[in-house]
């Protein structure tokens, strides 16, 4: 018997540069048989579209790519079918400018460093990320990595993405990077809903830990070792939160579960946590079909803030500025807008989305929140609420008391920060010198810190630093840090005020 090497011939690989598409559908051949979900998916007319928006004029497809998740999914499922799937994809890479092929084989060779050089600044100029197809027929948007919008939409509005995070991709021996936040289709096989969604917010805050970003495959495990409620792990039907919380905890982080109470208290959780860079899962049900699913919020949609509505309070609240969110939903795509609005349910107010669907007949889903999960570090115990009341809204309110030209007009908002990021913006305080020395040599910080910032509308007053590792906001004050708009004459009184609640007041 003679061994057939020849069956075990290494890959072939190129790239395709093509103009892009008026139908992006048309590069994704129909599959045989039957389509349970209509063709194309919702997520390719999406993909396009958003694509449309970002300015993409070129694509670039690297024919065989090793996808990291796409393999591991390979490896647990797709290698046990009778069908053959392979174990690679292809990756798409997006430019905002027109090249062609002979272009690109100019760049890529470039005969000395200085032309390498321009060719990168040339590529990095127009990039806008990468998607991984997948050759599963039903299901091909794997890993994908898009910048956002810009941060001020055409309505005047403020698109904060403070759940994103910068990729290294590497093509054709250039490193090109790209600010995004990871997003992919479940495939109902190895992932459904709550695994990609997961998936997307441990892309974020596992980073910042130093910690291994587990596959979907690995989540479903994970979450399905101790409890299965629907008989099996694969394929997978979906999530409870118990499993969601488990598989968290399986990564080395903490899940803070938060029921949904109202739209108020749930806009501060939102605007708090993604704005820390610790995007949430949230659980919502559809109005229309009362259908339980999951998404990934990394970004807050920002208006005005609302001027105060009791008269008896002296301060404004930064979560009133909240106007919805911008989730990954797997059913759809990534930085999708969702409108918060407020929904009277049996004579109680509840916390409801409107979810843009572009293209289809009605445009909106309406979605009621029923809670989030937040993957936190281990060490990070205080919570956005405990920081809020009362702690932070009484220093608010006794300075928009205490100074009769601030009434009204101060501004309290409460969010995490690395204690290492704060030290390094520092110098942008307005601190004197041995204010500055003070903040960055004699005050501990915990690695991530509290911040109750105190604002008014020129700029901010002063910031309470917090000891995120403790459960109560009271005993955990570090220290108060004076801010560049606050006026000489007001530091007095704010140190009186930081001695009786704790901390040395830096000035």
């Amino acid at each position: 018997m003679v061994a057939d090497h020849g069956s075990h011939a290494y890959p072939a690989q190129d790239f395709r540069v093509i103009a892009f598409p008026a139908d992006l559908s048309e590069l994704f051949p129909r599959p045989t048989g039957l389509v349970e979900s209509g063709w194309p998916p919702d997520q390719v007319a999406y993909l396009a579209e958003y694509l449309r928006q970002l300015g993409c004029k070129t694509l670039v497809v690297e024919n065989h790519y090793v996808d990291r998740d796409y393999i591991a999914d390979v490896s647990l499922f797709y290698s046990r079918s009778l069908r053959a799937y392979p174990n690679y994809c292809q990756r798409w890479h997006f430019f905002s400018e027109t090249f062609d092929q002979q272009t690109w084989r100019r760049l890529v060779t470039g005969p000395s460093v200085k032309a390498r050089t321009k060719a990168t600044e040339f590529l990095q100029r127009q990039y806008l990320g990468f998607s991984a197809v997948r050759p599963l027929p039903g299901s091909p948007i794997g890993r994908t990595v898009l910048p956002t919008l810009p941060r001020i939409s055409p309505h005047g509005h403020v698109r904060d993405f403070s759940g994103t995070r910068e990729y290294a991709v590497h093509i054709a021996g250039f490193e090109l990077t790209v600010e995004g936040l990871a997003f992919q289709q479940q495939d109902q096989g190895v992932s459904a809903c709550a695994t990609a969604a997961l998936w997307s917010c441990l892309h974020r805050i596992a980073r910042t830990e130093g910690l291994a970003i587990p596959t979907p495959s690995e989540i479903t495990v994970s979450a399905s070792r101790y409890l299965l409620v629907g008989g099996r792990s694969l394929p997978s039907d979906g999530l409870t939160i118990e499993q969601i919380c488990e598989a968290t905890r399986a990564v080395g982080l903490s899940p803070l579960f938060i029921r949904s109470v109202s739209p108020e208290h749930d806009r501060a959780q939102l605007l708090g946590y993604i704005t820390s860079g610790f995007p949430p899962l949230l659980a919502i049900r559809s109005l229309a079909t009362d259908e339980g699913h999951a998404v990934c919020a990394m970004g807050v949609k920002l208006g005005e803030i609302q001027p105060r509505t009791d008269p008896q309070l002296h301060f404004r609240d930064a979560a009133t500025a909240v106007q919805g969110v911008y989730i990954h939903d797997d059913r759809l795509g990534p930085y999708a807008a969702a409108d918060l609005y407020g929904l009277t349910k049996n004579k109680v107010v509840t916390t409801a989305f409107r979810i843009r669907w572009p293209g289809k007949a009605d445009e909106f889903e309406h979605v009621e929140l029923l809670g989030m999960l937040v993957p936190v570090p281990t060490k990070l115990r205080l919570t956005v609420a405990r920081m809020r009341h009362p702690l932070g809204s009484e220093i608010a309110d006794a300075v928009g008391q205490r100074f009769a030209e601030y009434d009204g007009l101060v501004t309290f908002n409460c969010r995490f920060d690395l204690g290492t990021r704060y030290q390094k913006v520092a110098h942008q305080f307005g601190l004197s010198k041995s204010g500055l020395y003070q903040l960055l040599c004699q005050t501990p910080l915990s690695r991530f810190i509290g911040l109750i910032e105190i604002s008014i509308p020129d700029g901010p007053l002063f910031d309470v630093v917090l000891d995120a590792t403790e459960t109560r906001a009271n005993p955990a004050v570090l220290c108060w840090v004076r801010r560049c708009t606050l006026p000489p004459a007001s530091e007095a009184a704010l140190a009186i005020m930081a001695k009786q609640l704790g901390g040395a007041w830096i000035s």
